[in-house]
């Protein structure tokens, strides 16, 4: 996994291991693709190296569980499916899965493994980008999962979300994973970087510092009051959001060896992972989306401020 930069400042993640020459370029590919491309056939063995990735898609699938579908008649989308993680999941449930992914070499993994788990079962894989999800059809997917933060990734989040929105089913559901701003200080804080913090919690801009600069590409860092806004416009709904993970247990925590502590862990993940603290302290979001016109209120205006309120009953008062 690359490091990544937040403006000024490096985060404090795992560095991609460096793998030698760049070799020749391809003009028709992102630097996003590439660095995926280039990492596919390695890239579970990366995250297999720490164990707490293993707990923080415990802690996504724990939330990602509580919007299937009750109907097993729609196909659902895993976008941005890397190598397919969530996509056997939810082949395991029971569900017809549409692997889409917009690196070919990702996607190919995926489809080895979801062949070698399912042989028997049709496998559909589709390269699509989640800026527009061109291939798919409206209304398709009862549906659509996004993790690994691929909406941070996005050349534009804001069209992906209408994307997004465009391919949901009515009553469905789409639960994407995203980049914290606020999760992301550290680095500045330990640089002493004032002027790259006050940057970053401004723009939410930073770039995917892979080991080779032709691989490098933004992201986005969200802050909840911005997402809600940004789905609002695309017609979705935020229905719920949570902070992953609570606890910061990378390499190698000894809490995450023993299965009864992880369970507790897993509890308190669930407990606690709606409330201010998550969402403040956490490194990642899982925002759930709903169409508007699915959710009682959707439609109607914002609601007025409290502060606004009070302003209100006192003139009311006044006379």
């Amino acid at each position: 996994m690359a490091h990544w930069s937040c403006a000024r400042g490096n985060r404090a993640l795992p560095r991609e291991p460096s793998s030698g020459a760049a070799g020749t370029l391809s003009p028709m590919l992102t630097p996003n693709q590439r660095y995926h491309d280039r990492v596919a056939p390695r890239y579970d063995d990366i995250y297999a190296k720490d164990p707490y990735w293993a707990y923080y898609r415990d802690v996504s699938w724990q939330d990602l569980k509580r919007s299937l579908p009750t109907d097993l008649g729609l196909p659902v989308l895993d976008a941005g499916c890397g190598t397919g993680i969530y996509g056997l999941k939810l082949l395991r449930s029971g569900f017809r899965v549409v692997l889409s992914d917009l690196s070919r070499k990702m996607l190919d993994v995926a489809e080895r493994n979801a062949r070698a788990s399912f042989p028997d079962r049709e496998i559909e894989t589709v390269q699509a980008d989640l800026v527009d999800l061109e291939p798919f059809g409206d209304g398709q997917f009862s549906l659509v999962v996004a993790q690994g933060d691929v909406l941070s990734f996005a050349s534009d989040w804001r069209r992906a979300l209408s994307s997004v929105r465009r391919v949901l089913a009515p009553n469905g559901r789409a639960v994407l994973s995203l980049d914290s701003r606020f999760g992301g200080v550290d680095p500045f804080l330990k640089q002493n970087d004032l002027d790259g913090l006050e940057e970053f919690l401004t723009s939410g801009t930073g770039e995917w510092l892979a080991d080779r600069p032709e691989e490098r590409f933004p992201f986005h860092a969200f802050d909840p009051a911005e997402l809600a806004r940004g789905a609002e416009r695309a017609g979705l709904v935020m229905v719920r959001l949570i902070g992953k993970t609570l606890f910061d247990l990378r390499h190698g925590h000894v809490w995450l060896s023993d299965a009864a502590t992880r369970r507790r862990l897993l509890a308190m993940e669930r407990r606690y992972g709606e409330t201010p603290l998550a969402l403040g302290r956490a490194h990642h979001l899982q925002a759930t989306f709903a169409l508007r016109e699915d959710v009682p209120g959707g439609d109607a205006a914002p609601r007025k401020s409290a502060g606004a309120r009070r302003k209100r009953r006192r003139k009311k008062g006044a006379g």
